[in-house]
């Protein structure tokens, strides 16, 4: 009986915890989840970072992000990305995205 209360525990953690994320944290995450089903097309596993994007959003890359996740799984020399670029615009003096920690 321990075991089920403890997993019951676990299971409204993870429930409050998503209802209860910011719109720029839920902006972000629904990003992330566009960019992996398109980088997901390429048929290899991207490398696995040490960051989070969306651990700390700032609230000013809300927008960039709305944006970025709604944009086409374009094909870029033989490789699938997002096509954000010309169309989404970044805060100024922001980085909203971690494409540098990406290969």
């Amino acid at each position: 009986m321990h075991k089920l209360t403890l997993l019951f525990a676990f299971v409204a953690a993870v429930v409050l915890g998503a209802a209860c994320a910011s719109p720029e944290v839920e902006a972000c995450e629904n990003f992330k989840k566009a960019r992996d089903a398109c980088e997901a097309m390429n048929g290899s596993e991207a490398e696995a970072v040490n960051f989070d994007l969306c651990d700390n959003v700032d609230s000013e890359c809300k927008e960039f992000y709305e944006c970025a996740a709604t944009q086409a799984c374009t094909e870029f020399g033989g490789v699938f990305r997002l096509d954000y670029g010309k169309t989404c615009t970044q805060p100024e003096d922001k980085e909203c995205t971690d494409a540098d920690l990406r290969p």
